[in-house]
């Protein structure tokens, strides 16, 4: 073996990561020298291309001998074509085309959302201005103007909070931070909290099965953060916020480039609402206002993350960062304080959590057509959290780490292949005493443990091929093979994905396959703990096991004034071989966990329009509708807590050189099956509209921001059933169908150092 490939190839495994031999860029207006966002760049001979971020930053493979010219082009402009040479880095200044030049005003390009034209499979990107049309304080806050993902509470007394996705709880997604494992396990309750709005640079929304290399685990989607790059983003950003209940919140960000390789950027966030408990939601005899319940808990958060990136032109690239977070909060009867844990006459509810989390991603090129890179992520997480008088523990500790080639093999074909491994330790030790009189429920006993405490070591190989025709059609097959040790079970994972571009504004996508995934039976349903429900196992629970397939169709219109208007249909299946079934419907004072008996599956369609009828007003439109059905007992039921329609309506508009912005957000909600409960006695819960508003004020260096969540201050009649009797069987937190918060008004203050 070539000695320079060899020490490349050893190198690379010991830093794990992923990265190509890229060519990379810039481009800009040549006069008004703003960035093109959205901006076509492909090879003249050879094929391959891409678009350019929302910050005019782009990144394109050099894979053969014919790829020495780029040619760029972008509406309202000259084509440009650019000779590469044996550069690595370039900037390209466009110029406006002839039947523009009399244009006075350069329009704004930057987009707040859109669908990537390129991507193999179907992606929504929400960029970071986006992320700054309402107060996305964390990822749980960044998905309200998105049809396809919501998020809602798993109980009315913790603030857990969980989303969906075609129907189906977060779970069966995965959550990525830049294409790594990240909130997965028993993190999943609480994770997304975990992730300051301020630090995301993006968050891109894929629907379906992922691509083989990502693992076994996905089923419905992806969801991949990307956080500030160092060596990108300013020198220092602050945000500020603070609502009328008294919760403030402090982010900021710092980026420091050491030399011309090296940079490293340094995160911090802190929040709290300990200042005051409020009691506005529901009904109880005695108390003038609310139940005696906390409308949200006491929390305190504080989190930090070091991030360092070195890059060599041509050569090594390195992605590394850490990631610590320290929570606890305290909740329940208003009168209740930590120092009351256990106490069988008031109730209350807390806890705290510890999580470190670490990936670092490194790679080099091997060859002009070949890359070899490699990852590694480790998590650890420990959780001690009380509900009355049951007690949690949740333990885990992840490691894992995949490698991974790229190779072109002829005419643009190209593939990709490699190995991976998991090791997962996962413990949830339950001591459940969900009223006075009950039998204790403990998950420790023999009989019970295989259900809790979990040793997975998952060793795996995987590889797929990629056709590509043209720039007209790319197809992508792949598959891949895992063993996981705790359920001795062999695993073969096939995937298909596919991208027809029919005409420059017309694309067609589509993908099936196979996922697999370890359920958490307390990680999942957290919401379960706030309740008098006994917990019942129907023997060793199985991994669960589902099929998806769907498509997707795409159309760009020209519109007046050079404007779009963009149209998305899509259509997804999903359809489980086995499944962990949590059943409310069998007692009311019961919840059962049992294997899937019978059939259980998910139809998810949704249209999506976004058009720009003036100058700086955009409308988004979007429509949803879920089919999502489940064998309880043997019966055939709908899933509850999903809404069958949804609909969304998002109104932005701009003013001249963007000082104001207004942003309106309303969501029509359908109705909702509810399962059987002692305080709730109706099978659907009524819909309703929630809305969200807010006017932001740009100045040079800093932007200042008001709004408001819950407009129409609709709220769940009764958030906590039994709330007089929370040590009974009467007592229920967990029928949550509608927003437990009331209207809210906030004030937040942005500050940017280039």
């Amino acid at each position: 073996m070539n000695k320079r490939v060899f020490m490349l190839s050893v190198l690379c495994f010991l830093a794990f990561g992923a990265a190509a031999q890229t060519i990379k860029g810039k481009v800009f207006d040549n006069n008004t020298k703003e960035t093109l966002p959205s901006c076509n760049v492909y090879w003249l001979q050879g094929g391959g291309g891409t678009i350019t971020d929302i910050d005019g930053n782009f990144k394109i493979e050099k894979k053969n001998n014919k790829h020495t010219k780029l040619v760029f082009s972008f509406t309202g402009y000259k084509n440009d074509t650019v000779e590469v040479g044996n550069k690595t880095e370039i900037s390209v200044a466009m110029q406006l085309s002839a039947e523009m030049l009399n244009v006075v005003e350069v329009k704004e390009r930057m987009k707040s959302s859109f669908m990537s034209k390129m991507s193999l499979e179907q992606k929504e990107i929400i960029s970071a201005e986006g992320l700054k049309h309402l107060a996305c304080c964390n990822l749980g806050e960044s998905f309200e103007n998105s049809a396809s993902v919501d998020v809602g509470y798993s109980d009315a007394v913790s603030g857990s909070k969980q989303i969906q996705l075609l129907g189906l709880t977060g779970v069966y997604s995965q959550l990525l931070l830049e294409n790594m494992p990240f909130l997965r396990g028993l993190s999943a309750p609480f994770g997304l909290g975990y992730v300051p709005g301020n630090w995301m640079e993006s968050i891109s929304v894929s629907k379906g099965v992922a691509t083989v290399k990502h693992g076994y685990e996905t089923i419905t989607g992806i969801i991949d953060l990307e956080y500030e790059k160092p060596n990108k983003g300013d020198l220092f950003s602050l945000n500020a916020y603070v609502n009328n209940e008294l919760k403030s919140e402090l982010s900021a960000k710092a980026n420091f480039i050491i030399n011309d390789h090296l940079s490293t950027g340094v995160f911090a966030y802190a929040t709290t609402n300990r200042f005051k408990a409020f009691d506005h939601l529901g009904t109880r005899e005695g108390y003038q206002h609310g139940d005696g319940f906390m409308d949200y808990p006491k929390q305190t958060q504080i989190n930090f993350a070091n991030r360092w990136t070195y890059e060599v032109p041509d050569g090594i690239c390195s992605q590394t960062m850490i990631n610590y977070t320290h929570e606890d909060r305290v909740g329940g009867d208003m009168n209740f304080t930590e120092d009351m844990r256990g106490d069988s006459t008031i109730y209350g509810l807390g806890g705290t959590t510890d999580r470190i989390h670490f990936f670092t991603k490194n790679g080099a090129p091997i060859n002009n057509a070949s890359s070899f890179g490699t990852q590694l992520s480790a998590t650890y997480f420990k959780q001690d959290a009380y509900y009355g008088l049951t007690n949690y523990k949740g333990t885990e500790g992840d490691v894992y780490a995949n490698v991974l080639v790229n190779s072109e093999i002829w005419a643009g074909h190209s593939v990709d292949f490699g190995a991976s491994f998991r090791y997962s330790d996962t413990r949830e030790d339950l001591l459940s005493r969900p009223y006075l009189g009950a039998d204790v429920f403990h998950s420790n006993l023999e009989g019970m443990k295989d259900n809790f405490f979990k040793q997975e070591v998952v060793p795996g190989v995987f590889g797929h091929f990629n056709f590509k025709y043209d720039n007209k059609f790319v197809a992508t097959l792949g598959a891949r093979y895992d063993y996981n040790s705790f359920y001795e079970k062999h695993i073969f994972t096939p995937r298909f994905h596919f991208r027809w571009k029919i005409t420059d504004d017309l694309i067609f996508r589509g993908a099936a396959g196979k996922g697999f995934r370890s359920a958490n039976l307390i990680a999942d349903n957290f919401g379960l703990l706030a309740s008098s429900r006994d917990i019942k196992i129907d023997g060793k629970l199985g991994m669960e096991e589902a099929w998806n397939a769907g498509v997707n169709l795409s159309q760009t219109i020209k519109i007046w004034g050079d404007r779009e208007m963009s149209i998305a249909l899509d259509y997804y299946h999903t359809n489980f071989v086995n499944q962990v079934v949590v059943d409310y419907d069998k007692d009311a004072n019961q919840v059962w966990f049992s294997n899937l008996d019978g059939k259980s599956y998910s139809n998810a369609a949704q249209l999506d329009i976004n058009i720009e009828p003036l100058e700086g007003f955009n409308i988004s439109l979007a429509g949803r509708y879920n089919d999502v059905m489940t064998t309880y007992h043997g019966e055939l039921m709908q899933k509850p807590y999903v809404s069958k329609w949804k609909g969304l309506v998002v109104l932005s508009y701009k003013t001249k050189y963007d000082k104001w912005m207004f942003d309106l957000t309303t969501q029509f909600n359908g109705k909702q099956r509810v399962p059987l409960n002692v305080g709730y006695d109706k099978e659907y819960a009524p819909g309703y509209i929630y809305m969200l508003a807010q006017i932001t004020r740009k100045f040079k260096n800093f932007d200042v921001y008001v709004g408001a969540e819950n407009l129409t201050d609709y709220k769940q009649d009764t958030p906590v059933f039994g709330a007089d009797q929370p040590f009974s069987q009467q007592f229920d937190a967990s029928v949550v169908y509608a927003p437990v918060m009331g209207r809210l008004f906030y004030l937040g203050l942005r500050l940017n150092i280039k």
